[in-house]
């Protein structure tokens, strides 16, 4: 009797037992089957961001080689209702097209260009004193330039060396923009701020049509109160000459002899995808102008 009563309890603990690993297994089994769908329909969204996202490039790049350029935007032919609006400012500001995609058009001409480099205006857009501002200045033309000798504020390979710093001067013109945050004086909340306003792409003029209120002050050396002026003057019509602008603000173009007053070929565009949060980017800088081989070309293209 007591031995049957010994098998009877080492019996009902191995049913626990074996039960609690077998809920356990199902319990893994079935978070392995929630974390793969997850998964899956995580890939799903960005595999459709990413289509979306190209699809939009596409018609967009259809639309600047057939719309028409005015001095602020493109007027896009809105054949079947793909872009929400008919026009496409050149400012960065961003317009909705279908399938949830926003993207922006940058004009570099409304923008400082690290390629064609405005020294002053780069230096009042950067804020520092004057002698930090110059130190930027001489340490990224030491970045892109093919000597090792530094200029009187710059930095070659010795300064980031003795700084144990991972990289050294390029010594050639840079590849992309967020080199600019390495060189000697500057930093990730420097860069942060002046991001958006520096190009790596040419430019081959100057269009205040397109340009933000801080290009506005640093390249024409003007204050807030004289940009609001401008502004809401550019709100009614373009600003078209130097007579005009003189008339607005005070200043002429003079440091440029270029196409000013109008958009250069040379565009920044972005394009986010997905919904309701965008989590797909495209990055792209284009030249508009139509070669022997293509219509136009890339200079650029970065996904994140």
């Amino acid at each position: 009797m007591f031995t049957n009563k010994k098998e009877g309890g080492s019996a009902t603990l191995l049913t626990i037992f074996l039960s609690a690993i077998i809920i356990t297994i199902g319990i893994g089994f079935n978070w392995l089957v929630k974390e793969n769908l997850k998964s899956a329909e995580g890939l799903k969204l960005k595999s459709e961001a990413m289509l979306n996202a190209h699809s939009a490039f596409d018609n967009l790049i259809f639309s600047i080689l057939t719309g028409k350029m005015t001095q602020k935007e493109y007027v896009v032919q809105n054949g079947e209702g793909y872009f929400i609006a008919n026009n496409i400012p050149l400012n960065g500001e961003y317009v909705k097209a279908k399938n949830g995609v926003l993207l922006s058009i940058r004009d570099t001409n409304g923008m400082l260009s690290l390629t064609s480099l405005n020294e002053l205006a780069l230096k009042r857009l950067i804020g520092l004193s004057r002698e930090d501002a110059a130190g930027i200045i001489d340490s990224y033309l030491d970045w892109i330039d093919r000597d090792r000798f530094a200029r009187i504020n710059g930095a070659e390979e010795f300064y980031y060396n003795s700084e144990r710093l991972p990289y050294t001067p390029r010594n050639y013109p840079i590849q992309y923009k967020e080199e600019f945050a390495l060189i000697k004086g500057m930093n990730k909340e420097l860069y942060k701020k002046i991001e958006r306003y520096i190009t790596i792409l040419p430019s081959i003029g100057f269009n205040p049509n397109t340009a933000s209120e801080e290009v506005l002050m640093a390249y024409l050396d003007i204050d807030r109160d004289a940009v609001k002026s401008l502004k809401d003057y550019m709100i009614q019509k373009p600003v078209s000459s130097d007579m005009e602008l003189f008339a607005l603000a005070g200043r002429r173009i003079v440091l440029d002899e270029g196409v000013n007053f109008y958009p250069s070929p040379f565009l920044e565009i972005t394009i986010k995808a997905g919904i309701p949060e965008p989590i797909y980017t495209i990055h792209v800088g284009i030249d508009t102008r139509q070669n022997l081989n293509f219509p136009y070309s890339v200079i650029y293209w970065r996904e994140d």
